[in-house]
């Protein structure tokens, strides 16, 4: 019977690209295979996963505030570049080489270290932080590092760390766009005078720090027409690294402006340029092993990167958004008390403690030595679209404060530069439909991988066993998702909101193993798998807000219980529409009894109690304020709307109290100068 089942498998089994499995082999599972597996503990996550901290660390606490004072965002924007002697303030903090190991001069970071320093000087100047976090994400350092030869590391690393070197990284191509994979630049492998060259033909774009670069790195598909190849190299995917003065003939050409963000982006080219065989990094013998390569080192810095300044950009609108809504008066009302801004601010509190979160889940993660690549792609995913709609949502409350440019403007350049963190490392739509649950299907699931290896392999006892642990898990999960369902409402649960979250752990797990009936079709189907991704996304946002909260001391509960509720909610809509969509009769009825939850509707809905609360938890909460602001720059003005945000929510509140009357005058005047727009003279 299963040698049968195998056979017929084979042609409901999607076939693996080479690049594909060097992608699935690459980095390691998180605890996203746990929502595969159908149980995630709480308790285990708590006990597993410390809170990262950041304790005496001279850079973080003394030096990045004295940076961070020194950069003018608003003159940064106003020029169109980032200044000389920024680059090398950045220079000379070592800010290039928060990855770089101390006997290389670097700062050998830690993750949590890493992200928290890249999101403070993004909240200072968005440029900026950019400018610094290239350097300490894909790029050379970090390949170095993991493929380097020790001469490499000794020529580069050091020189890296001290800024000598401004590194940058061409991977995406003219024609590629997102799909890295099928890059059409090329590097054919000759040999003249005596010496084995490759001849480079490549076209980049969208390179970060490439106009300012003077160590680049380049990504190419190698040819080896000739069999010159040495050392157990290959055809393939091959990473070079280049000093642009020693090759004329490289052109590091025009200046990309993307949405007049002023941080150095541009092409990269080449036709027909002879490099060396030795530039390969690590030499001959990764030849070919590019792609391999670069999925071992984006694990790591989609998780850290991006989400560090997507955070900050939250953080920073959560801060001044919540201040300005005490401070701003509107029809004699304090707009934090007016009930349309509070669905607004609520959502922007929300948001903001959702990605929080994660990202500090992450960074626990990783530093215990985890590298999830699926985790990665979901935070990349997760914190650049959460943190749009935060900033979005604040542009709303601020209002005409907002869109006016000018120095007072907290919100401008932050708005301006959402789109840049949506588009790159792949842009979020791919990301959330083909990526997220399609590779954690395939990296995560207990059995499938297993599975596709055994019919590719023809093992028939590998089969056997793995077939039966996938029924058995599927049996087991739809076992519990209904004792859920049926049992959910009675007494028998006392911890109601626990009891909803393992039903939907367990319904995503029995949806996943329904989906793969659908044969080759479940991994093209986008609608079902950007779905399921956003599912992997609200699952792994509820426990990592527990998780936070618990560290806390249950400081955040009021926003933490909306937050929890609105991804309820989202779960519930999204296992709906794959029910309802699902191709196949039969289990389509199975799947929309299990995932229809009267339980949901009955006892978790959002009140405009809960609204009130969440809201209040960003403007008259200090202490969670202050949670939400941690490890974020606020420029001078922002710290005196915080240092008196006590005061004025008294003096807004009461007006007519007498303790108010002698300093009424001092305080309309702090109310006025913290909400006035700036304005310029006619030139």
């Amino acid at each position: 019977m299963y040698r049968k089942l195998l056979q017929f498998s084979k042609k409901m089994i999607p076939r693996i690209s080479e690049t594909e499995r060097i992608a699935l082999n690459s980095g390691t599972k998180g605890i996203e295979e746990l929502f595969f597996k159908g149980n995630v503990s709480k308790k285990d996550l708590i006990d597993q996963f410390p809170y990262p901290k950041i304790n005496d660390h001279v850079l973080m606490n003394k030096k990045l505030d004295s940076f961070c004072q020194t950069i003018n965002d608003y003159q940064i924007y106003q020029e169109k570049h980032i200044p000389q002697d920024v680059f090398d303030e950045i220079k000379k903090n070592k800010l290039f080489g928060l990855i770089i190991p101390m006997k290389y001069g670097g700062l050998e970071c830690d993750h949590h270290l890493q992200s928290q320093i890249v999101q403070k000087i993004s909240t200072a100047s968005s440029p900026v932080g950019v400018a610094v976090m290239v350097p300490n994400s894909l790029g050379p350092a970090e390949l170095l590092l993991k493929y380097g030869t020790s001469e490499e590391k000794d020529k580069y690393l050091s020189k890296l760390a001290g800024g000598e070197y401004i590194p940058c990284f061409g991977l995406t191509g003219q024609h590629s766009g997102s799909d890295a994979a099928s890059m059409r630049d090329t590097g054919e492998l000759i040999e003249k005078n005596g010496q084995k060259m490759i001849k480079l033909n490549v076209s980049k774009r969208y390179i970060t720090l490439a106009p300012i670069s003077n160590l680049v790195g380049l990504a190419f598909q190698l040819k080896d027409p000739h069999g010159l190849l040495e050392e157990g190299g290959k055809e393939g995917i091959t990473l070079a690294l280049l000093e642009p003065k020693d090759f004329e003939d490289l052109e590091i050409g025009a200046k990309h402006n993307p949405m007049d963000i002023p941080f150095p982006n541009g092409t990269i080219r080449s036709k027909d340029l002879l490099i060396p065989v030795e530039k390969i990094i690590g030499g001959q013998k990764n030849a070919g092993n590019g792609w391999t390569m670069l999925m071992e080192c984006l694990a790591v810095g989609r998780s850290i990167s991006l989400p560090a300044c997507a955070v900050g950009s939250a953080k920073l609108t959560t801060n001044y958004v919540g201040a300005y809504s005490i401070y701003r008066k509107q029809f004699k009302t304090m707009l934090a008390d007016m009930e349309g801004v509070q669905t607004k601010l609520a959502n922007i509190g929300s948001e903001t403690l959702k990605i929080t979160s994660i990202q500090y889940l992450t960074n626990s993660i990783l530093d215990s030595g985890l590298k999830p690549s699926v985790i990665g792609a979901m935070m990349k995913y997760e914190t650049t679209e959460r943190a749009r709609t935060v900033v979005n949502d604040g542009m709303d409350v601020v209002a005409g404060s907002g869109i006016c440019k000018g120095p007072r403007n907290v919100l401008g350049n932050a708005y301006q530069a959402i789109p840049v963190g949506i588009t790159v490392e792949g842009s979020n739509i791919l990301t959330k439909n083909l990526i997220i649950f399609g590779q954690g299907l395939m990296k995560s699931h207990p059995y499938l991988y297993n599975i596709i290896h055994s019919i590719e392999k023809e093992d028939e006892s590998m089969f056997k066993k793995n077939i039966k642990g996938i029924v058995s898990n599927s049996l087991s999960n739809l076992g519990n998702s209904l004792f859920y369902k049926l049992y959910g409402n009675t007494m028998f649960f006392q911890k109601k909101e626990d009891m909803l979250v393992n039903k939907f752990v367990c319904n995503f797990a029995v949806t996943s193993n329904m989906i793969l009936l659908m044969g080759t079709k479940f991994k093209t189907n986008e609608f079902t798998s950007g779905r399921m991704a956003e599912i992997m996304g609200s699952l792994y946002i509820i426990h990592a807000l527990d998780w936070f909260n618990h560290h806390h001391q249950n400081k955040l509960h009021d926003l933490v219980k909306y937050a929890k509720y609105q991804e309820f909610q989202k779960i519930q809509d999204n296992l709906n529409q794959i029910s309802n969509n699902y191709p196949l009769f039969g289990i389509k009825q199975v799947l929309t009894f299990l995932n229809k939850d009267t339980i949901l509707n009955d006892q978790f809905k959002i009140s405009d109690s809960m609204t009130q609360k969440a809201s209040n938890s960003i403007t008259k909460n200090m202490e969670s304020r202050a949670i939400l602001s941690e490890n974020i720059f606020m420029n001078d003005r922002m710290q005196r709307m915080n240092n008196h945000l006590e005061e004025i929510l008294q003096y807004q509140s009461s007006k007519e109290s007498n303790m108010y009357l002698k300093e009424s005058n001092s305080l309309d005047t702090l109310i006025h100068e913290m909400t006035m727009v700036d304005e310029f003279e006619k030139k």
